[in-house]
This record gives structure tokens, C-alpha cells and sequence, in this order.
């Protein structure tokens, strides 16, 4: 990445889309062949909507570092006083504990010193105590570290903060145009297009033989791309909620949901609607990836999801061990960490299981259940329970 008029920038991130900054078109006016009646009110026209910067010309950390007028700071917490349904998605959402979340920072450990992570975990260059001015022999995991002057420990704490998106030249970049704001406004088209998201979800070391994240790109290769279907129509959708200043009264979501229940459809089957106590027993198991546009899991090639069947009792109790199934894909434990297993769920793809189990023979006799579950770590989503009778 050049250097900028005040200091060398750490790594500009590569990504798939070749580089964000997006052509911008008018949109045509419609002409207007016949005059309204004179009694007619005059149609409502939308405030001119001035050009956008681009949000990362050159990768990341970005230089931001004036508050707009009319924003007191460019910590997040200036924006909850009008944004409040926005901050308070954000606040309880990955972006904004990017920087501070134990398993990112366990991460960061193995990873080695490499601006690479840090940079999109902290898009801010002013949230950089130090930063790189160059590396040793061009490794982008050694990095010639400088003092940063302009470190802002508070904007370090907030993670992707609000100011990383939506503030660039002392303008505020919004999805739509309005007067009145308290600040300026410009209209940027990259706020809602997926190639925004590319810029830290799609990563690839040198010598890799895949990208270490590809969520972009197995975006970019499936039907939902296809269809038109961005990163934000899931992952950003409109909340309903009060009112705000400069807002419509449906807000979108800054929290980042991601379900593994909305992702996942879940397929269960018993040649009978029971099972009988110390009898062995066969569930089959199907598992689709019915709603996520990328493969799941994705991202991160160290984050797993372990498929859990189990049969319970009348009394809720485990009839016998929990059969596991793994999606994930196994990287060597060293960069470039290349692939060397692959068991993830592509886009409308499906895997087929069948979990053998022999009932306890103490088990409580009546009406239980087949449980399916997804575990990652000590997140357990409960994904599917069918009642069953236990004879």
C-alpha cells in the first residue's frame, strides 16, 4: 500500500473483486411528456445526492481522521445520540467486538505478527498504535512496525466502528440522500453492494492454494449472486423501529445476524415413528445448505460446525452417545496454511449421515425425541427435535 502524506499504511488486503471502487451511474431522469393538472401537488423530488469518495481505494487501515461537522467525535457513541437503532445493532454484533473477541485475538496468536488480520479488524488507521512502513524481503508477516502519533486507543476498543464505512473526507456516506441531517451527507453506492463486504471477507496469502477467506468469492460463484441477492439482503436487512432523525423508520440491521437454523434445512428418518430400548437403531441424517450464499461454515478456516444427533427419553435424558458429524476444512497449522481436507457445505449442496445407536435399556419409557444440533465451541443451536415414542 503507498504511503500517505503522514505515514507509511499497513497491508492493502487483496481481494477477488480486483478492487472496490465502483463506477457510479445517474440514474436517468424520467421525462415527463404530459404536465400534471394545475390542481395536482408537485411530486416530491429527492435531494441532489453529491458523489461519494470510494470507501478502500487502496486496501486497509484507511486514513480517517476528521469528524464531520455537526459529529462530535468519530467514536461510535457520537452516532448513537440519532442513530440509536443502528448503534445499538452494531453494539451487540461481531463488527463491533472485531478487535476485542477472545477467539479473534487466540487467532491473532497463531497467526504470528502479521498487519493482515489486524488491519481489517481494525479498518482505522488511528486505531493502530503502530503501523507498518514496509516489510522484511516484501513477507507480509513481518512487518517494519513505526509509532502511529495519531493512535486513538478509544476508537481501537470499538472494533469496526461506525466511522471504518460511513465517514470519509469530513462527509457522512449514507444509502440515501436527505437535508436534514446535522452534518453532510453523500449517498455512497458501495454502502449496499457485496464488494464493500469483499474488502476484508475475501483474504489470500502469497503461495496459498486457496484463499484463506473466500466468503466473497463463493458468494461471487453462486446463484445468489446470480439472482442479484447481495451480502446485505441477509446479513444487513431492515429492522423496523422508531423513527430517527434522517431515517424512513425502518433501519437496517448492523448486528450481522447469522443463524445457523436459517442457513441449514434439516432432514430426519426412522423407518418407524419409535424406537425401542436396547435395539440398535439407524437415523439418517440430510443436511442442506438451504439459505446461505456462501459455503457453510465460511470464513475463517479454523471456525467448525459439528452436527450432533442424539435420541433422549421420556425424561429428556441421552438414550446413548451423541453421533457427531464435522463440516470443516482442515488447513496446515502453519502460513500460507494451505488446504488439506475439505468437508463444507457448498451453496444448495447436501451431505447424507446415518447415526447407528443402541437405546439404553433404562431408559424412561414415552414420549422422547430424535435431537439434531449444531455446535461450535460452546454455541449449541438446536436445529432439529422430532418426538418419537420410546418403547
Amino acid at each position: 500500500m503507498p504511503p500517505s502524506a503522514r505515514w507509511a499504511l499497513a497491508i492493502a488486503i487483496p481481494i477477488a473483486a480486483g478492487g472496490i471502487a465502483l463506477a457510479r451511474n445517474k440514474k436517468a431522469e424520467e421525462v415527463q411528456d404530459v404536465a400534471p393538472p394545475a390542481t395536482a401537488p408537485a411530486a416530491a423530488e429527492d435531494p441532489p445526492a453529491p458523489p461519494a469518495p470510494a470507501l478502500f481505494p487502496a486496501g486497509l487501515p484507511v486514513v480517517v481522521d476528521v469528524a464531520p461537522a455537526g459529529v462530535a467525535s468519530l467514536s461510535a457513541q457520537s452516532c448513537d445520540a440519532c442513530h440509536w437503532a443502528a448503534h445499538d445493532s452494531w453494539a451487540g454484533g461481531p463488527h463491533a467486538h472485531a478487535w476485542s473477541n477472545p477467539g479473534y485475538q487466540a487467532a491473532l496468536r497463531t497467526a504470528g505478527n502479521s498487519t493482515a488480520c489486524v488491519a481489517c479488524h481494525l479498518p482505522l488507521a488511528a486505531q493502530h498504535d503502530q503501523l507498518a512502513a514496509g516489510y522484511v524481503d516484501g513477507d507480509i508477516t513481518r512487518p517494519r512496525l513505526q509509532d502511529n502519533p495519531s493512535f486513538d486507543l478509544t476508537l481501537m476498543s470499538e472494533g469496526v466502528t461506525c466511522a471504518a464505512c460511513h465517514v470519509r473526507d469530513g462527509k457522512v456516506l449514507g444509502t440515501h440522500a436527505t437535508t436534514n441531517a446535522p452534518h453532510p451527507v453523500v449517498v455512497s453506492p458501495e454502502l449496499t453492494s457485496s464488494e464493500l463486504c469483499a474488502t476484508c471477507h475475501q483474504l489470500t496469502w502469497p503461495e496459498a492454494d486457496r484463499p484463506f477467506y473466500d466468503t466473497y468469492g463463493e458468494w461471487k460463484a453462486s446463484a445468489y449472486a446470480a439472482a442479484g441477492v447481495t451480502c446485505q439482503d441477509c446479513h444487513m436487512a431492515p429492522a423496523a423501529g422508531a423513527a430517527q432523525p434522517g431515517e424512513t423508520g425502518v433501519v437496517a440491521s448492523h448486528a450481522s445476524p447469522t443463524t445457523i437454523q436459517r442457513a441449514l434445512t434439516t432432514l430426519v428418518r426412522l423407518p418407524h415413528a419409535w424406537i425401542a430400548r436396547n435395539q440398535p437403531v439407524d437415523v439418517a441424517l440430510t443436511v442442506i445448505n438451504s439459505g446461505a450464499g456462501h459455503l457453510v461454515p465460511t470464513g475463517n478456516p479454523f471456525k467448525t460446525w459439528t452436527i450432533e444427533v442424539v435420541l433422549v427419553d421420556a425424561a429428556g435424558k441421552d438414550l446413548a452417545p451423541a453421533q457427531k458429524f464435522v463440516l470443516a476444512r482442515t488447513v496446515e497449522k502453519v502460513s500460507p496454511w494451505r488446504t488439506t481436507a475439505d468437508d463444507r457445505l457448498g451453496v444448495g449442496a447436501r451431505k447424507e449421515w446415518t447415526a447407528h445407536f443402541t437405546p439404553n435399556a433404562k431408559g424412561l419409557a414415552g414420549s422422547g425425541a430424535v435431537v439434531v444440533r449444531a455446535v461450535r465451541g460452546t454455541l449449541v443451536t438446536e436445529l432439529r427435535r422430532i418426538p418419537v415414542e420410546v418403547r
